[in-house]
């Protein structure tokens, strides 16, 4: 005779059992949370991840761009505007880059370091703004989107070297070559967030 098998029971957890895997998923959380808080970086000011980012830095040499001294664009200065930013695609100068982000372009003017910082600040100052009304030319967004900056030798490309005495003809060639690096104009393409970050 074969008698009827009887239904497996169900195994029950006690109460207790519960509440202990509550806790226990609830302490991991607070310790997931309190590990994310800790791992964030402190910021002062734009966000390293969400913030600015330079995509291109292109150096144009001075000596080329401008006449000894003068703050005006030589045929030479023109035409490598030209080569840069005139653009019958509309790529260059399109600064449509989503809502979180603004693309800036942001024009330094370099001197070298003879005569006044005053008056090389100016210099500086008056051949970023002769690039950008070149650069204006060819881009009608471009006065919203331009940052100019100028540099008297403050940030030199290489530096000069500080010969003493009577100077061979090497070593005038040197300081010749370092002070012509100096005198650029760099035309950086910054992204920039929109996103807010709290202090």
């Amino acid at each position: 005779m074969i008698r009827p098998r009887e239904p497996r029971q169900r195994r029950t957890f006690d109460i207790w059992q519960i509440v202990y895997i509550d806790l226990m998923t609830n302490v991991m959380i607070f310790f997931v949370v309190l590990w994310a808080v800790q791992s964030r970086p402190k910021h002062n000011g734009i966000s390293d991840t969400l913030g600015t980012e330079t995509v291109k830095m292109v150096s144009l040499p001075g000596d080329v761009l401008f006449p000894s001294g003068k703050s005006d664009l030589t045929d030479a200065g023109h035409e490598v505007m030209s080569k840069l930013f005139n653009d019958d695609t509309h790529t260059v100068l399109n600064f449509d880059v989503g809502p979180l982000q603004k693309r800036m372009l942001v024009i330094h003017g370099h001197t070298d370091n003879e005569g006044q910082k005053d008056k090389n600040l100016e210099l500086g100052f008056e051949r970023a703004l002769a690039a950008y009304r070149e650069i204006a030319k060819y881009g009608n967004e471009v006065p919203d989107h331009v940052v100019i900056c100028t540099h008297a030798d403050n940030t030199p490309a290489e530096e000069v070297p500080a010969f003493s005495g009577t100077l061979s003809a090497a070593e005038q060639a040197a300081v010749r070559e370092a002070k012509s690096k100096n005198r650029r104009i760099t035309i950086e393409d910054k992204l920039v967030s929109r996103a807010k970050v709290e202090p």
